[in-house]
């Protein structure tokens, strides 16, 4: 049984930083840009790919990557998530969720793991095993559907009780 480094199913620190950056970019996407398709995993593995293909840090991996993703910016919630291991969201009033990963009062922004992490092996596995990599992300957002789909359906028992009584639940 691996251990789950970041909410990945590894225990390869390379890869699961990896992992944690096309993560974070795939969620923090524009969706109305991006969207699922048949084919979004393809175009997710070639970013990934070429992304990494002239990297020689992690923020110029990134900063690569996000343009391909349709990501504008990364998203504080979705660089929280799994820090401290865990996959606990949130829903937010009018749709999406917040996570809630156990750390002290500050927000996480990545800049631990990636400066915690010599970038050479990171990069290295972007590259030559992206397949892999996309396969952690896919596997971990399998993991957190249900939690989604529980919150989304407890998002709309409460908008529709709201509208009912014609107040806001708090």
């Amino acid at each position: 049984m691996s251990e789950h480094i970041y909410g990945f199913d590894t225990d390869d620190r390379a890869s699961a930083t990896a992992a944690l950056l096309v993560y974070a970019t795939y969620r923090s996407r524009n969706t109305r840009r991006f969207k699922v398709s048949t084919d979004m995993w393809a175009v997710i593995e070639r970013a990934v790919k070429a992304s990494a293909k002239r990297a020689t840090t992690l923020p110029r991996f990134l900063e690569a990557l996000k343009p391909k993703l349709a990501c504008e910016t990364l998203s504080p919630r979705w660089m929280e998530v799994g820090l401290a291991g865990d996959l606990e969201l949130t829903p937010i009033k009018g749709g999406g969720f917040v996570a809630l990963a156990e750390q002290e009062d500050r927000r996480e922004f990545l800049t631990d793991p990636i400066n915690d992490i010599d970038p050479k092996p990171v990069i290295d596995v972007l590259y030559r095993e992206t397949a892999w990599i996309v396969l952690l992300v896919r596997d971990r957002l399998e993991r957190e559907r249900p939690i989604e789909k529980r919150f989304a359906a407890t998002i709309e028992s409460q908008t529709e009780e709201e509208e009912a009584v014609g107040w806001t639940l708090v």
